[in-house]
Parts: C-alpha cells; sequence; structure tokens
C-alpha cells in the first residue's frame, strides 16, 4: 500500500510529545507522512516556551529573591524539609505567599515595574491598576495570562501586541529594582528584629509574677482574708516557699491590689485606711 503500511504494535509516541496511541497489539493503519509531520509539529511547540530576557526576572524568580531577603535565618517549615529529604524540590508555600504580597504592594507604590514579554522580543509595560484586572496574575500560585478571556478590555491589547497564544508571553520584572526591593526587605526585618530585641528585657522575672499564685492560692484556701491584717499574708507567703529574699509586706500588698484590679474579686480587695489630717496649729 502506498500510503502506509499495516503495523501490529503496542504504542505509538513521538519523543517530542507527551501523546501516544495504543494498540494493545492491534494492527493499525498508520501513515507515516501523518505521524512525521505530527512530530514535527509537538517538537515545534517544544521549542516556543516563554523566554526570560536578560537583566529581568520572572514573577517566581523574583518572589524568590524577596522570600530569602525576608526569612534569612528562619528555619523551613518542617512538611518542606521532609519533602527536600525524599527528593521533592519543595518551596515553603508561606514565604513565596508573604514574598508574592511584598512584590505586588511595590508594584502598587510604582517601585516596581510590571512589562510584558513574549516572541519576537515584543515587549507591552504594564500599569498597576491592569494588572489588578488581569484574572490570577496577582495569585501567588498564578502570575502569567493564560486566564484572559475576549471579553476582558486588556486582552485585545495583549493579543493585538503577541498574538493569541498567550501562553508563550511571560511576567517580567526588572532585576535592578527586584534587588533594591529586597534589600529594602531586608533592612526593614532588621529594624524590626532590633526593636524586638530592644523590648524583651533581660534579668529576674518581676516578683509579682512570681508572687501572685502563690497569694491568690492563699486567698482562695481561706488562709488569709481582708478582714486580718497584711503581715499575716506576708507571713504566711514567707513561709509557703523557699526565698533567696523573703518578699516584704509592700510587695505582697501590690500584688494583693494587682489580682484585685484584674479579677474584681472582693477576696483579694483589702481595707485601706485612710489617713487622719492632723489640724494645723
Amino acid at each position: 500500500m502506498r500510503a502506509g503500511k499495516i503495523i501490529s504494535i503496542a504504542a505509538i509516541s513521538c519523543p517530542h510529545s507527551t501523546r501516544s496511541w495504543a494498540t494493545s497489539g492491534i494492527s493499525v493503519f498508520a501513515s507515516g507522512l501523518v505521524l512525521r509531520r505530527a512530530c514535527e509539529r509537538a517538537r515545534s511547540d517544544s521549542r516556543e516556551t516563554p523566554m526570560i530576557p536578560i537583566n529581568y526576572l520572572s514573577r517566581h524568580e523574583t518572589a524568590a529573591i524577596i522570600a530569602a531577603a525576608k526569612f534569612a535565618g528562619i528555619p523551613d517549615q518542617p512538611a518542606v524539609l521532609e519533602a527536600r529529604l525524599n527528593g521533592v524540590d519543595a518551596a515553603d508555600g508561606s514565604a513565596i505567599d508573604d514574598a508574592n504580597t511584598e512584590l505586588w504592594k511595590a508594584v502598587d507604590k510604582g517601585t516596581l515595574d510590571v512589562y510584558v514579554h513574549g516572541p519576537g522580543d515584543r515587549w507591552l509595560r504594564m500599569t498597576a491598576s491592569e494588572t489588578k484586572h488581569v484574572p490570577l496574575l496577582r495569585a501567588p500560585r498564578g502570575g502569567d495570562l493564560t486566564f484572559l478571556r475576549p471579553e476582558n478590555p486588556i486582552h485585545a491589547i495583549v493579543v493585538s501586541q503577541f498574538g493569541p497564544r498567550l501562553g508563550l508571553v511571560s511576567l517580567v520584572f526588572p532585576k535592578d529594582q527586584v534587588e533594591k526591593l529586597a534589600r529594602l526587605v531586608r533592612r526593614r526585618r532588621r529594624r524590626t528584629l532590633a526593636i524586638g530585641a530592644a523590648n524583651n528585657k533581660s534579668g529576674r522575672p518581676s516578683r509579682l509574677d512570681v508572687l501572685r499564685p502563690i497569694v491568690r492560692k492563699l486567698v482562695e484556701d481561706g488562709q488569709w482574708n481582708p478582714t486580718m491584717p497584711l503581715i499575716a499574708l506576708a507571713r504566711d507567703v514567707g513561709r509557703s516557699t523557699k526565698w533567696d529574699k523573703v518578699p516584704s509586706e509592700d510587695t505582697v500588698t501590690r500584688t494583693l491590689d494587682q489580682i484585685f484590679k484584674e479579677t474584681q474579686d472582693r477576696r483579694f480587695a483589702r481595707v485601706r485606711r485612710k489617713v487622719r489630717s492632723t489640724p494645723a496649729p
């Protein structure tokens, strides 16, 4: 037969395509010309992948750089570490999500430009408002134009510039602006850590925090009540445990007042004596 021949195979596949035609041992009529053209078409499609121009970064690369600046020194989540030990190229999703938020904040502030690059070295600059009208463009798991539809006003602009094959265009950001943004995020994190370290006071814990559960237990157990003198409560606190320095009556009194202020429980309300005024001579 001129057009082709009868063959009996398990499957016909092209090395440049994910498609295969399974036959399960059944004889099929396959034209060599058709198979060759299908393979050439698949090989051509495999070469048409989005290219990132020099001095520009993809959205994924941009988010990774920002995440490295924002979370440097912080260990990855246990699930991510386990996946990497099993040979999976995993990333910290929450860190990438935070980095994606930082990215679009910079776009909205005008400190990071957004471009669309496509085949033939064609370019299109997008404004911050235009990026908000593209479905899933700003989503952490999105970042491309494949969800644009003809009813979207941005669709006509993009198609007129790049053609209908939107899977071949890519969102890119200037590398120098991304690196500048990463330095800003890193400085901001250093300031936050410095402020946090300054607020963490060193030294021994407050004696009131230590005394609070002891005083509360003595009152709740009925070993002291407001009709009794405060020195009795201080004496019971001193006997409750072994102290390096026995708390003074004044410290115990301030602890009692603090508990009453927090709980408004009358069992902790001490009787306050009025200071008698001395008449002037």
